[in-house]
């Protein structure tokens, strides 16, 4: 796993500067610890930073082809890299070192743009062909892996983090009003914009190519959900299922460094945990952290799938240190980030690091094999919103809106799941194609929105991140909020979260559970082997059934959360009053922020996820650039 980064002048005469790329790698030093590389050729430069995961002594980078003519920068890990070196060498192609960097290389002599098609992993990487003076970039399917890019003045530079970038003097570093507005919809700002107007990020699934000052992007890969295999029995699709599932996993084992896994004793965790020990030779490490408040605290449940695995488990009660952990945290995300289960995210990478190199996690479960509550939900919203539509819906939702909520874990609490499934309802009523609430409304960002940012707001033309992916709405509603979940909620949330949390503490992350393969067969499957009445991930249980207790099968869903809503009303609440009521910024009416600080320190409404957002993005704003 490695950091990336390169610049490319289109006029031949500028020079690329070896500083300024020395810069660029130390800003994401975290990233790879063991080593640096640098390749500067005139108008072109490319750099790395590498954590030694597989060949440790032959992998540097950049690394070049036989000739010197490709040059490739290369952050991730291609898991069939091995297939592809044997057929690679039997046409004749000569490999120096064991690495799965050069078989890229290789792969590109023989295929060209096209090479991404082989690929099986995880990937960000940039070649440089030298004969042709073409940079070529691409990100993996799923974007698990990410990439960041900005054209200036006939040039690009790309990078794997943005505090990587923005030691460029070269990039215009305004803000995007319509980026922030998004950010407060979703609690991130989705692809392809970020927070600064002239900087993006790569789609998944996506290549391109920069030559002569002009970069073209090219989609290289659909997942289809409406291909539907309805022939295939339930029987046919478990057996089917396993042996991809192990295959996956199988293949993620694969490195030269210790391999854990994160387990938190729930469903997709134990499986992965449950598989990896089926497929290794050794005794598997596992990990989970915890904290007091007994609604949110899931060590007894790792604890009781470690001692059924039997695997070597060890277990941290975190103290989380919010107020001094969040700044860092902020850096590393480089924009406005607000899913606060970074923080747990974070504290369980420092603590596998400790033990292990690479770490598999369950993570992706609930995108792929139907777990979220809102698919369920989905069916009783429409329902709700035909029968009482926007007259009735609106004054219901305000009235239960006033009811008090206690700071439980919502899972854990009818009053919030009924609160909850009000705004989800709400939400599908105002936009159909969404798969999720939005964390502020439209009405809501009224009543928060200062007048001058309504305005600039009301005079920027650009649509929305996600409005290509509305408009490719061609499956069921169901499958359809799966797809869309796959498309978006899952690279800029979960895997920007995943990656950035476990890279800050040097702790290469693998996803079986999102394995391509894996994907492409569970869009096939019918919808009902993936939620049938009350019952959610059907095929992933009847899997699990061979391999998890079924306690642990039937304990309720409990996402990786910390108890932020008390958090904010108690022990947090003099630094997130402090944080918030001393703001200046031109976005927001105080007047708005210290209502929302009353009703939530008053138990009226829970505003914390809003509240956190706001938080994230003073401390963005105050921080150097």
């Amino acid at each position: 796993m490695c950091g990336i980064s390169g610049k490319v002048y289109a006029d031949q005469e500028r020079i690329v500067s070896r500083d300024l790329l020395k810069s660029m790698c130390d800003a994401m030093q975290h990233r790879g610890p063991d080593d640096e590389g640098f390749y500067v050729n005139g108008n072109v430069g490319l750099c790395m930073r590498r954590l030694q995961v597989i060949d440790l002594p032959g992998g540097h980078q950049p690394m070049s082809n036989e000739d010197g003519s490709l040059w490739i920068v290369f952050n991730g890990e291609i898991y069939n890299y091995k297939k592809l070196r044997n057929r690679l060498e039997g046409l004749g192609h000569s490999f120096r070192t064991s690495s799965d960097t050069e078989t890229i290389l290789h792969l590109y002599e023989e295929r060209g743009v096209n090479c991404v098609d082989e690929l099986h992993g995880m990937f960000a990487f940039a070649i440089w062909d030298q004969r042709t003076r073409v940079l070529f970039i691409a990100r993996d399917r799923l974007g698990k892996k990410p990439l960041y890019y900005s054209m200036f003045g006939g040039g690009l530079v790309f990078s794997s983090e943005l505090q990587s970038l923005l030691r460029d003097p070269d990039l215009d570093l305004e803000i995007d009003p319509k980026a922030v507005d998004e950010y407060l919809t979703y609690l991130f700002v989705p692809h392809p914009r970020t927070i600064y107007r002239g900087i993006f990020k790569m789609p998944p699934a996506t290549s391109g190519v920069f030559v002569d000052g002009q970069l073209s992007l090219q989609r290289y890969w659909q997942v289809r959900y409406d291909e539907v295999n309805r022939k295939i029995t339930e029987d046919e699709a478990v057996e089917e299922l396993d042996a991809r599932l192990g295959e996956a996993v199988k293949m993620r084992l694969l490195a030269d460094v210790p391999v854990g896994s994160f387990l938190s004793g729930g469903l997709d965790s134990t499986l992965v945990a449950s598989l990896m020990q089926r497929e290794s030779n050794a005794t598997v490490k596992t990990f989970s952290i915890g904290f007091k408040e007994s609604s949110f605290n899931e060590l007894e449940h790792a604890r009781e799938a470690a001692r059924f695995l039997e695997t070597d488990h060890e277990e941290y009660v975190v103290s989380y240190d919010v107020e001094e952990l969040l700044p860092g945290l902020i850096n590393h995300f480089g924009e406005p980030f607000a899913d606060s289960s970074a923080i747990p995210a974070y504290h369980i990478a420092r603590a596998t690091r400790t033990s292990a190199t690479v770490a598999l996690s369950g993570d992706g479960g609930d995108e792929v094999f139907g777990g979220y509550r809102r698919y369920k939900a989905r069916k009783w919203a429409n329902i709700y919103n035909r029968i009482f539509g926007a007259p009735l819906g609106g004054p219901i939702e305000w009235v239960v809106g006033q009811v008090p909520e206690p700071s439980i874990y919502y899972g854990a609490s009818r009053l919030k799941k009924t609160k909850r499934f009000l705004e989800f309802a709400a939400a599908v009523r105002a936009r159909p194609q969404t798969s999720w609430g939005f964390f502020l409304n439209p009405r809501e960002k009224r009543w928060l929105y200062s007048e001058e940012f309504v305005d600039t707001l009301n005079k920027d033309p650009a649509g929305e991140s996600f409005e290509p992916y509305y408009r490719q709405m061609r499956h069921t509603p169901n499958q359809y909020m799966m797809w869309l979940d796959l498309m978006t909620y899952l690279p800029d949330d979960i895997l920007t979260k995943i990656d950035r949390t476990s890279m800050a503490r040097s702790l290469e992350v693998r996803c079986p559970l999102l394995d391509h393969k894996v994907v492409e067969f569970m869009a096939q499957v019918p919808y009902n082997l993936k939620i049938k009445g009350a019952n959610s991930k059907v095929l992933l249980r009847k899997l699990a059934e061979r391999y998890v207790p079924e306690r642990i099968l039937r304990r309720p869903k409990q996402g990786f959360a910390i108890p932020l809503s008390a958090w904010i009303r108690d022990q947090l609440r003099p630094w997130v009053e402090e944080v918030l009521l001393s703001s200046e910024t031109p976005y927001f009416k105080s007047s708005t922020v210290k209502a929302m600080l009353q009703d939530h320190a008053g138990s009226r409404r829970d505003w914390s996820q809003q509240l956190w957002a706001l938080v994230v993005f003073e401390l963005w704003l105050k921080k150097p650039r």
